[in-house]
């Protein structure tokens, strides 16, 4: 999978202007390329401990998608984990509803975000490690 630089930096900047709640976003591509970062509030409860997008921001998205398909897919959604790492947690496992959706998480440390994780849930459960490009333009 492979994401431009400046798609990554804006996924820093949302994680950090959020911490210490996590943020979250839709990703939008062709292929194997992220080409669209769709910013989404965070409706959960707790946003402190967790994430939901929220269901408008993606009934939208796919309504343009499938209006304007050249714009591309909905390849997956991001957040992060303040305070965490960029792993998937026992709660994200528990979250998953589409299991062909790419998963990117970033950690952030003291409000400092790091490049995002990749991750695919797999058939037997859990996640598999994704390779993530981040590409200069």
């Amino acid at each position: 999978m492979r994401i431009p630089a400046k798609l990554a930096a804006q996924l820093a900047q949302l994680a950090e202007a959020a911490w210490p709640e996590e943020a979250c976003a839709l990703l939008v591509g062709h292929n194997d390329t992220i080409t669209e970062i769709v910013p989404a509030p965070n409706v959960a409860v707790d946003k402190r401990a967790g994430f939901e997008i929220d269901p408008a921001v993606q009934f939208a998205l796919r309504r343009r998608l499938r209006e304007q398909p050249r714009d591309g897919l909905l390849l997956g959604h991001w957040h992060s984990h303040p305070n965490g790492r960029a792993v998937p947690s026992a709660m994200d496992a528990a979250m998953i509803y589409e299991p062909g959706l790419l998963w990117l998480i970033s950690a952030v440390q003291a409000g400092r975000a790091d490049m995002p994780a990749a991750f695919r849930p797999q058939p037997q459960g859990g996640f598999a490690s994704v390779d993530l490009q981040i590409e200069e333009a």
